[in-house]
């Protein structure tokens, strides 16, 4: 009997405390889409958005479908997805088959589908978990050149390019990191070559660059945020370096409690 009311209790408790976290990220204005993190508040009204690894537009589908965007450049390596999204975006978007590289790449890029269409990468083995369906060559374009591209000013990045983030971080200028507002990564160190040491040291290269690491899904880095403190006044610097601590204070604890991050 009081076993039971206990394990009741309990189940109140974290479903209150659930509602709690799902509140306080909302004060915060912190925003999840297809598993990707950002701050809706540093978002202008309309944004410029550049989508590395589109996959079939999922993100930007949700984003414009509560943030206004005046321009969004989508970057695809896989030809069969890079041709849906022309059909589906049109002249709403711009959109480049090729595989993001690191500045110091030469050549076109050598791109394994799978069988599974998300694993699809530069990395071989990485297709060959699900099984190979074949591979392709793929023109490389830069980080840099997408800036550019851009106007030289990026509102939200998004990265989900199954590997190749990490050489490209790495690799990509201070003056085009400075040119972007927030940053969202899905890092990959689960398979060789790349190892978690590889993420930490982009982690404190972002850092070295002036920018703020919110991680939803601690201590896994599958959805990483980077917030560019050196776009902002230096009152809105405390303030975002204050909510950047609650954040991550509350993926902490609710990782604690629930064995989950974010969802």
């Amino acid at each position: 009997m009081l076993q039971g009311k206990l394990s009741q209790l309990r189940l109140k408790a974290r479903s209150l405390f659930r509602r709690i976290f799902h509140v306080l990220l909302d004060r915060l204005e912190i925003r999840r889409f297809k598993e990707h993190s950002f701050f809706g508040s540093l978002l202008p009204q309309p944004a410029i958005v550049a989508d590395f690894g589109a996959h079939r537009g999922e993100f930007l589908v949700a984003l414009k479908s509560e943030y206004s965007v005046s321009r969004a450049f989508l970057v695809e390596a896989n030809p069969t997805l890079a041709e849906s999204l022309k059909e589906t975006f049109g002249r709403e978007s711009d959109v480049l088959h090729a595989a993001v590289v690191g500045a110091n790449s030469k050549g076109a890029v050598i791109f394994t589908r799978s069988t599974n269409p998300e694993s699809s990468s530069i990395f071989k083995e990485w297709s060959a978990a699900y099984g190979i369906a074949d591979q392709v060559e793929v023109p490389p374009v830069e980080f840099a050149s997408v800036i550019r591209e851009l106007g030289g000013r990026v509102d939200l990045v998004k990265f989900d390019i199954e590997g190749a983030e990490v050489e490209v971080l790495k690799e990509a200028r201070a003056s085009d990191l400075a040119s972007c507002g927030q940053l969202t990564v899905e890092f990959h160190d689960r398979r060789p070559p790349l190892t978690r040491r590889d993420v930490d040291d982009v982690c404190r290269r972002m850092r070295s660059e002036g920018y703020l690491i919110v991680k939803p899904n601690w201590p896994n880095v599958d959805d990483v945020l980077f917030v560019n403190l050196k776009s902002m006044r230096m009152i809105k610097r405390i303030e975002f370096c204050c909510r950047v601590a609650v954040a991550n204070a509350l993926f902490i604890i609710r990782r604690r409690i629930f064995g989950s991050g974010y969802s």
